[in-house]
């Protein structure tokens, strides 16, 4: 027996956040893998494997993108049908924690970069530089801006010094769901009964 379909709109939220889950573990493997070609590119080794900065880049927006969405679903406000959903879902999900999940400093800087290199551009000095991409675990130099960078021995996504770390998020990830899969059992009991 299926669930119900006065569930249908929690069941298809729930469907779309462990859709969500799954492409950030999915990116956050292809970044493990990158980043263990970084770290043997920085000791001589040639491993074989490819890892673009734009392959890191796009990777890294997916984990973000994500992020975002995961927020708007769960922590929702813009209407009192979204915060009402928000609050159904948290409580059926026994309010999993996500507060990493949920930061929005790095996201909010790579998606209004544009905002942050106005500011940033109308402050730069003779003998200062600005890099756009860079896949190093610490910025190349003081007078060097690296907008973009991405961490691949601390596994973190980085905006000038704004930082997330990808592994809190990948065990908020984990527990989510752990926490979906007991929501759809849970719906589908209450089906039986």
């Amino acid at each position: 027996m299926g669930i119900s379909s006065e569930h249908f709109v929690i069941v298809a939220f729930l469907s779309e956040l462990s859709t969500q889950c799954r492409l950030f573990k999915r990116s956050y493997e292809h970044l493990k893998v990158a980043s263990e070609h970084w770290v043997n590119l920085s000791r001589g080794i040639h491993d074989g494997n490819k890892a673009t900065p734009l392959d890191i880049v796009a990777e890294c927006t997916i984990c973000l993108s994500v992020m975002s969405a995961i927020g708007r679903i769960l922590c929702s406000e813009s209407t009192p049908t979204a915060k009402n959903r928000s609050e159904a879902l948290r409580k059926l999900l026994g309010d999993p924690c996500i507060t990493n999940l949920t930061s929005k400093k790095v996201r909010n800087s790579w998606e209004h970069h544009d905002e942050r290199m106005d500011k940033l551009l109308k402050n730069l000095s003779i003998g200062d530089s600005l890099s756009k991409i860079h896949v190093m675990a610490k910025p190349p130099r003081e007078t060097c801006f690296v907008l973009k960078r991405f961490d691949p021995v601390g596994l973190s996504i980085h905006f000038l010094k704004d930082t997330i770390e990808l592994n809190p998020c990948l065990d908020e990830i984990n527990n989510l769901l752990v926490k979906l899969d007991v929501a759809i059992e849970s719906l589908n009991t209450q089906e039986r009964a």
